[in-house]
């Protein structure tokens, strides 16, 4: 591994209900740093769907800037997804959150039939043709089916269990990332799902109902794996 190379870590705001989550984000950053890997973040330069009261769940009647909220989470230290050099990463991880499926696409309100922006859905073709590992979470999975729809590849990918309790329906998630040519796995927060061939890994993280203990470690098996295999 080229220790110049940097993970890249693809935010969509700030908060669970219109941007990144900030759990998932923050212990990524941690066990990216336990496994002493470089990392810089990065974010789309553009106004989010909506802002969410994350006490009441109402829609806010403000705007917010998606690269300008995920700095929050980064300390300030980012760079605008427009201007990461792909040649200086070796890998990226995607935070899930509703941001994922409303900033970064609008899979939220679309379902399969939306569409992933353009700098995102470049990102994930470019890391597929140079072999370099992608880390998906949570709801950003769908991410990944759609910017490969119409492709060669069908990815294997877990959004959850249908088994165990979640407050989404895995089931219906599944079928949508069916219909895009992937292949949906059931995974619980105790597991990963790893395409070897593509080299994604995939954890369901906060798709499922669990406690924010749960949410670390399975972050940290996909960390850990992703370490094993740069």
């Amino acid at each position: 591994m080229n220790k110049n190379l940097k993970t890249a870590v693809l935010l969509s705001g700030c908060g669970v209900y219109d941007g990144a989550e900030i759990h998932e984000s923050v212990l990524t950053l941690l066990a990216l740093s336990q496994n002493n890997l470089n990392f810089i973040c990065t974010a789309p330069d553009l106004d989010q769907n909506h802002v969410i009261n994350h006490v009441n769940g109402e829609e806010m009647n403000e705007k917010r800037n998606v690269f300008i909220e995920s700095s929050r989470i980064s300390r300030g230290k980012i760079c605008k997804l427009s201007e990461l050099n792909t040649q200086e990463i070796s890998s990226i991880v995607i935070i899930g959150g509703f941001g994922a499926a409303k900033n970064l696409s609008n899979w939220a309100f679309k379902g399969p039939n939306g569409r992933v922006i353009s700098d995102v859905k470049n990102l994930i073709i470019h890391c597929i043709e140079s072999k370099k590992p992608i880390v998906s979470l949570c709801i950003s999975p769908t991410i990944i089916a759609k910017s490969l729809e119409d492709t060669v590849h069908n990815p294997k990918l877990t959004v959850g269990s249908t088994y165990e309790d979640s407050e989404y329906d895995i089931q219906e998630i599944n079928n949508a990332i069916s219909s895009l040519g992937s292949v949906a796995v059931d995974k619980t927060t105790n597991e990963l799902c790893y395409d070897e061939k593509l080299k994604i890994i995939t954890a369901p993280c906060y798709m499922m109902k669990v406690e924010v203990n749960d949410i670390y470690k399975n972050i940290k098996l996909a960390i850990d794996k992703l370490s094993e295999i740069l």
